[in-house]
This record gives C-alpha cells, structure tokens and sequence, in this order.
C-alpha cells in the first residue's frame, strides 16, 4: 500500500517485531520485501520504551537500553538505513542537583558508545528533540560534545511545536541534520498529518534553505487522530500534502532531495 501511493522511502517504527528487524531472519524477509516493491529505508527507530533509558541510574538498565539501540544500529546497517533515531528520555521534573547530574552523566556515557557503535557501521546516529526545554538543553550539550558527522539530530516538528516554537531548532542545528519526523498537532503530541494543525509549514522551507539536507522527508503522521477510514485513503492523503509541503520547500530552496518522499506509514 506504501508503495502503491507513491512513496519511494520508509522509515521504521521502534517496535522490533512489528517493524520486522528484531532476528536475522526477519531482516532477511524485510530486505526481500523491500526489493519486491522498490523501497529503500531512510532510518530505523531504536526500541522504545525499553531502549529509552540511557540516563538510567541503574547500570543493569542502562547496559539493556545500549544493547537494543545497538541492535537497531547493527539492523540498520544490514538493510541499508542511512541512521538510527533513540529518545534521550530522562524522567522529566527532576531538579538541577545531584541526581539530574548522575543521570546526564549516564547519558552522556551511553551515548558515547553508541556513537562508537554507529560509526563503526557508518549508521548515523540521529537525536531527536523532545517536547520540553530541559529535555533539548541535554540534546544540545550532547551534539556540541560530539561533532562526528556520525552523530546528528532527529528532527521532529511536533515536538518542537508543544514548546510554542517553530523550526528555531533547525535554525540552531540543522547542519547536524541527519533524519526528518514531519507531522503536525494543535498543542499536544497527535500526529497529524502536516497542514491538519497548527505548525506554520510556510516557514519550513525557509528553515531548510541552505542546509543542503540530502535525506528523505519523512512522515510520522499516523491514522489514530485522523479521520480516514481505511489505510488506503490516509496514505493517498499523506502523500497529496508530502507533495504539497515538498513544493513549498522547493520554492523555498529548502530541499536538495527532490525527488524523495519518506513515509513513517509502516509503524502503527
């Protein structure tokens, strides 16, 4: 169905089974499943929520979080993905203080393995921004720590948007910019398709232009807020407003890759 809309590019959801990259021989079936329809992979997402607790101050926790987003790196690499997408969660709320510092400190080791991990694949490894202001002063730190061109930033235009900004985050590292999760909400984490909320996507272009972003455009919208009635209909819709989105873009000069429209359709 991804294919039959037009799209040329997925991007595959945190869930190993379901996005079929947990065994090898499910890579296998993935790669041959590719092949037959004339896709590629722009990226794959670490496990969530279990590969979401490389700040965990328990070190067994932590070690397990590592193995799997390195599992999604190795996956990665096998089926011709160009990064890996993890969260940087850390329980929100906590104070500046001694606890906030051991686990950014636990972060900052994971992550450097990681990058280890993904360079040695020659994966990317792409950070994504989150809903909250002390979430994205870790991200930050992190990029400025390690200036590899294997370690970049995710994107993503919802979460941004809950902070009441828009696209300032590209405007601050978009040289960094490894992967793209486009969708679109009204103030909470809904996964609209772009143009169904209220993220201004006439900035987008001017965001993107002179970054000279050669990756893929990339969806994370999903059905659960939408209205469509089958699957059919929401990707046939999708890829109607990627076009839309990828002509303001390109007026914009905002896009190297033309002719690349990425769909996170596949994850549910």
């Amino acid at each position: 169905m991804i294919q039959a809309a037009g799209f040329q590019v997925v991007s595959l959801g945190g869930n190993p089974q379901l996005a079929g990259y947990a065994t090898a021989a499910a890579r296998r079936q993935l790669t041959a499943l590719l092949r037959k329809h004339g896709l590629v992979v722009d990226s794959v997402h670490a496990p969530f929520p279990e590969g979401d607790r490389l700040f965990a101050e328990d070190e067994a926790m932590r070690r397990e979080s590592v193995r799997l987003c390195k599992l999604a790196l190795d996956a990665a690499a096998e089926v011709k993905g160009r990064a890996v997408v993890i969260h940087l969660i850390q329980p929100y709320g906590i104070p500046p203080g001694e606890q906030r510092d051991r686990m950014i400190a636990q972060g900052r080791r994971s992550v450097a393995e990681l990058a280890q991990h993904a360079e040695a694949r020659q994966v990317g490894l792409a950070l994504e921004n989150g809903q909250r202001r002390d979430y994205d002063e870790v991200l930050f730190a992190l990029l400025d720590e390690l200036p590899t061109p294997y370690v970049g930033l995710c994107y993503d235009s919802g979460h941004e948007h809950i902070q009441n900004r828009c696209f300032q985050i590209l405007q601050q590292y978009g040289d960094r910019l490894l992967a793209l999760h486009i969708h679109d909400n009204t103030g909470h984490d809904a996964h609209l398709l772009p143009f169904s909320g209220t993220v201004p996507w006439e900035d987008f272009g001017k965001a993107m232009a002179g970054l000279k972003f050669a990756g893929d455009l990339v969806l994370e919208s999903g059905m659960g807020n939408e209205s469509f009635q089958t699957p059919e209909d929401f990707l046939a819709e999708a890829m109607r407003r990627c076009r839309r989105l990828q002509e303001m873009m390109t007026e914009s000069g905002g896009f190297a890759n033309g002719d690349g429209a990425g769909s996170q359709a596949a994850r549910s």
